[in-house]
């Protein structure tokens, strides 16, 4: 079904592109690669996808699709440490890689997948509190509803092309903007290797790039930069929340584009709503209004309904809600009910009827649009016999963004020794800017450690 919807629409703008520095290839090629790869799939109902090439792996989840066969999407840039947890955590029957530029599929022996009777086209992976990856099972109907929604949105067209600068790992990525572009006949750009606003700025212009999509962060460093003019036409901002200033200095420095504020979770596919552009000068700090095939509520810890204008946690319902964590019913009935998903972030309804992202109800960091639990950090550390305590939380950067702020005590003489820890022991997107030795950290009345 998800095969058929995407190959009906993609074969509708046969000679629009895809590329990554000098490659490249047309939507027919792309189509006629997946459908060819896709039986070396046959057998297989799990496979991991992990490739160097941005691109490559876009043709690798295609083929996933095209067989029928369960993706889980991985990314080099967070590291083997982070690969790692979601294959022991997921099991797949196989890896597709991109090694030495040729496709390979590496099967897993001993693979302990168990097939969901469901049968999720995606695993997306997030990670828990403890460290352990949670598998958010999205089916084709989950992507198909959400893709149909962000399409008949964002404005993108065949006139179009799409610098893609972060994986498809993120689902927001995946969704949102690699399935999205294909389905609207756009051309896609995948940026390779870490990000530069520069370099990006560059590739806008040489290459006529006319849609980009990212994080307050990222489009902030970007704005920053752009002194040359810009002929983006489209942006859309999420994975973090935004105050007004900051969606005011995007939208100075790209005065051409029309900008849509976003929100979803990987839970809901990811998309749950949006601000349209016409809105976006007087409440950029808004994410606006829920899909059309989603319904929202605020509540109070009481689970009774908020009144307008007061916070709340935002609870979601609709076709693109996941089906459940992947082998993990504990978790999947701790944010269910009745058939609406808790998303833990706190939020209101202003007088406008829009919806505003407050933050996060626990104390989950989220940087750079990837999501880090404090005590992922703090368990990976205390491994250490050195380490006697520590504390990570977040904490904003006018100008960097959401840092990781580490505190430690335990048997160090400097804070050198245990940023080499933290080399050893946390992928690359888990290091902390600035860390602290101290003998203690402070503790509340029952104990517990003082977060803030």
């Amino acid at each position: 079904m998800l095969w058929e919807f995407l190959k009906s629409r993609i074969q509708n703008n046969p000679n629009q592109k895809v590329c990554e520095n000098n490659a490249e290839m047309t939507f027919e090629e792309l189509l006629v690669f997946a459908e060819n790869f896709s039986a070396k799939l046959n057998g297989i109902k799990c496979c991991a996808i992990l490739c160097e090439s941005e691109m490559a792996a876009g043709m690798a989840l295609l083929s996933c699709f095209a067989a029928g066969v369960t993706a889980v999407p991985l990314s080099r840039r967070y590291g083997e440490l982070h690969c790692n947890k979601i294959l022991d955590a997921i099991n797949p029957e196989a890896v597709i890689t991109d090694e030495n530029g040729d496709f390979q599929i590496l099967h897993i022996k001993d693979s302990a997948y168990t097939e969901p009777e469901l049968h999720p086209a995606l695993i997306m992976c997030t990670s828990g509190t403890t460290g352990t990856p949670k598998g958010a099972m999205l089916t084709e109907e989950n992507i198909i509803s959400n893709v149909s929604d962000i399409a008949n949105y964002f404005n993108i067209s065949k006139n179009d092309s799409i610098l893609i600068a972060r994986p498809l790992y993120h689902c927001a990525v995946l969704t949102g903007e690699f399935l999205t572009a294909l389905i609207k006949g756009t051309d896609i750009r995948f940026y390779s290797g870490g990000f530069n606003p520069t370099i990006a700025l560059r590739l806008i212009r040489q290459c006529g790039i006319t849609a980009f999509c990212g994080t307050p962060t990222l489009l902030s460093m970007m704005a920053r930069f752009n002194k040359g003019g810009s002929v983006l036409k489209h942006i859309s901002i999420s994975g973090e929340c935004m105050d007004r200033d900051t969606g005011m200095h995007i939208s100075a420095a790209f005065p051409n584009a029309e900008i849509y504020h976003v929100y979803g979770l990987t839970e809901c596919s990811p998309r749950v709503a949006f601000l349209p552009p016409e809105r976006f000068k007087n409440y950029a700090d808004c994410v606006g209004l829920p899909l059309k095939s989603v319904s929202i509520r605020i509540l109070d810890r009481n689970g009774n309904e908020v009144p307008q204008g007061e916070t709340g946690v935002l609870w979601v319902k609709g076709d693109n809600v996941m089906a459940g964590y992947y082998n993990n019913p504990e978790k999947t009935a701790e944010i269910f009910k009745d058939g609406w998903l808790c998303t833990g972030d706190t939020a209101l309804i202003n007088s406008e009827g829009l919806l505003k992202i407050r933050g996060r109800n626990d104390d989950l960091i989220i940087k750079a649009g990837m999501n880090i639990y404090p005590q992922e950090i703090e368990s990976a550390l205390k491994l250490d016999p050195r380490v006697k305590e520590a504390l990570a939380y977040g904490e904003k950067d006018e100008k960097l963004g959401v840092q990781i702020i580490l505190t430690v005590a335990g048997d160090f003489s400097d804070p050198s020794e245990i940023r080499e820890l933290c080399k050893d022991c946390l992928p690359a997107y888990q290091m902390p800017a600035r860390i602290t030795l101290v003998n203690e950290i402070p503790k509340n009345g029952s104990g517990k450690i003082i977060r803030r």
